[in-house]
């Protein structure tokens, strides 16, 4: 802990102290107090320190006496004593005195008095003020340590740290969702940040009211910071203060609307604070992890179809949440990797862009989807996915079954494009299930659906199990056994041309069929001049015997696709 120069004037015999320049710098903080009375002090000299001279060893010596008070602003300390100048210098030069000013250092005259008479008063109003803050700081973190052991919420725990600072105290969670805050009693706060929290009721991305770099810094640092605004022509801070247990990031407190720095001796609240909420995410952390690994378990063995007993299946599905009697529809969710990590090198270290963030992001996005839909359903992350089970609508006809699960699914991802940031992702949705023993069912076509998806489409699309029937029948042509040879046999005299000189004709001849026949296209999706496109379609005719208008499409669009599903 520390006092101002300006209080120390207030303290002992220095209160008979003239302040003779640098009366800008009077609200320096001293932190110790020393005394300099040899010609090479300077490498002594300590940040925050009150020195005392008589500058008797330098009392000839207009020169190093100027130096001196920029060695002293170069190690940040906070003011400069000269005592009795009359008696060792005679007078003190008015250029150490403009110096003074001009670099904001105070410079103070003592009359005729022992530098014990000031450096005593002064480091025991100092050393008070630490014990008092340590016992201050002991006191807090005593009692935020016993709430979290006598289980109090975390509501409980901000209530408390608000009440304390007598500030507003808000806080986000790891991925910087604003998710809990609390006011002291009968205090409003005009903060944009906890208005718009008030006004929403739903977890509330800081990223939308402060710069990314800031948000950067207090998820890698995980140091202490602030954001400086102006609000009704007033400056005004919002101060940042990192939850962390270890090296593990948990979220931040925030307190806003501040006009200067919290007082020192207040900071003990927001370190207790943080180490209580630490604490209390990591005992809710164990005790989730209990639960998601049973819930994962019975997850798995019935998407899997390992659960046989019926009675089994509905006791279970009772205890997690699931509507045994009810009719439901099975959709996965992936983020798309490669062009995440893509993003994750272009912005190094940004703490949105984790694999683990993102896909949070997602889970939690797809809940918001189904709330906003009215629609009930179960977001499990497993089996290398996001599972959805929906519950399908009571009331819902069987005619338009087929197409509510689809028509859902894109409704979702429309809600989901709009707060991914671009991220692509992939969807699946399996069949209506019109019974909990058909999850299983559910569940593989969604999966055959994505991977065929990933196989032809590549990346951002969203497809329901009807919608690739053709696909899927192809794939179950691939199990037999003369569907290896197909594509050889169909591309052969283009394979053994583009192998042997180096060509692309089957890659031609697939995106021309692509495009309907459409030269102008097929050139476009090849960037090729259209005399390249010619000539080599004039190739393709003379090795398959035909002319290019003639051929059908079928078996070459069919060994195409099946050739891509076997990779």
């Amino acid at each position: 802990m520390a006092i101002t120069v300006r209080d120390a004037l207030q303290i002992g015999r220095l209160a008979e102290a003239q302040v003779l320049a640098g009366g800008a710098g009077l609200d320096k903080e001293i932190r110790c107090v020393d005394i300099i009375d040899v010609p090479d002090a300077a490498i002594w000299f300590r940040k925050d320190s009150l020195l005392s001279t008589t500058f008797y060893a330098l009392k000839d010596n207009i020169a190093a006496q100027l130096k001196m008070l920029e060695d002293i602003r170069a190690c940040g300390g906070a003011a400069l004593i000269i005592f009795s100048p009359e008696r060792y210098i005679s007078h003190i030069d008015e250029r150490l005195i403009r110096k003074a000013d001009e670099i904001n250092l105070p410079l103070l005259q003592m009359p005729d008095c022992s530098y014990i008479d000031v450096i005593v008063p002064v480091m025991s109003q100092i050393l008070d003020k630490q014990v008092r803050a340590l016992e201050y700081a002991r006191e807090v973190h005593n009692m935020m340590t016993q709430m979290v052991l006598k289980g109090k919420s975390l509501q409980e725990l901000l209530s408390s740290m608000a009440s304390l600072l007598k500030k507003p105290v808000l806080m986000t969670d790891a991925e910087l969702l604003l998710h809990d805050a609390a006011l002291p009693p009968g205090m409003s706060c005009s903060s944009p940040l906890l208005s718009k929290w008030q006004e929403n009721g739903t977890p509330l991305p800081l990223n939308d009211f402060y710069p990314r770099e800031l948000l950067r810094r207090l998820a890698h640092e995980k140091r202490p910071d602030y954001y400086c605004y102006s609000n009704a022509d007033i400056l005004q801070y919002d101060y940042f203060f990192p939850i962390v247990a270890g090296d593990a990031f948990f979220g931040t407190l925030v307190v806003p609307n501040l006009v200067e720095a919290p007082d020192k001796e207040k900071t003990p609240t927001l370190e207790a604070g943080a180490i209580a909420i630490a604490l209390d995410i990591l005992k809710e952390k164990a005790i989730r992890e209990a639960e998601r690994k049973s819930e994962r378990d019975f997850f798995n063995e019935l998407l899997l179809g390992n659960l046989k007993n019926r009675e089994n299946i509905i006791s279970q599905a009772r205890q997690f949440g699931l509507d045994a009697g009810g009719s439901y529809y099975v959709m996965l969710a992936e983020i798309y990797r490669e062009s995440l990590y893509r993003e994750k090198a272009a912005r190094k270290d940004d703490p949105v862009l984790s694999k683990e963030g993102i896909e949070r992001k997602l889970h939690r996005l797809i809940k918001h989807a189904l709330d906003k839909e009215g629609i009930r359903g179960t977001v499990i992350d497993t089996l290398g996915s996001i599972v959805v089970l929906i519950r399908a609508p009571e009331k819902l006809k069987p005619e338009s079954a087929l197409h509510f699960g689809r028509d859902l699914m894109l409704k979702i991802r429309d809600i989901l494009r709009a707060h991914m940031d671009g991220i692509p992702f992939y969807m699946s949705i399996g069949d209506y299930c019109a019974d909990i023993e058909r999850i299983n069912a559910g569940y593989l076509e969604a999966w055959e659906t994505i991977d065929i998806g990933k196989k032809i489409f590549g990346a951002d699309f969203a497809l329901s199990y009807s919608d690739m029937a053709p696909y899927h029948l192809v794939k179950r042509y691939l199990t037999s056994s003369g569907s290896p040879a197909l594509y050889e046999r169909t591309f052969e005299p283009l394979l053994q041309y583009d192998r042997d000189k180096g060509g692309e004709l089957v890659k031609t001849l697939e995106t021309y069929l692509e495009c309907n026949f459409s030269r102008t296209r097929t050139a476009e999706k090849l960037h090729l001049h259209r005399n390249s496109l010619h000539y080599r379609l004039q190739i393709i005719e003379e090795l398959m015997a035909t002319e290019i208008e003639n051929l059908d499409p079928f078996p070459i669009l069919l060994a195409s696709v099946s050739r891509r599903l076997s990779q």
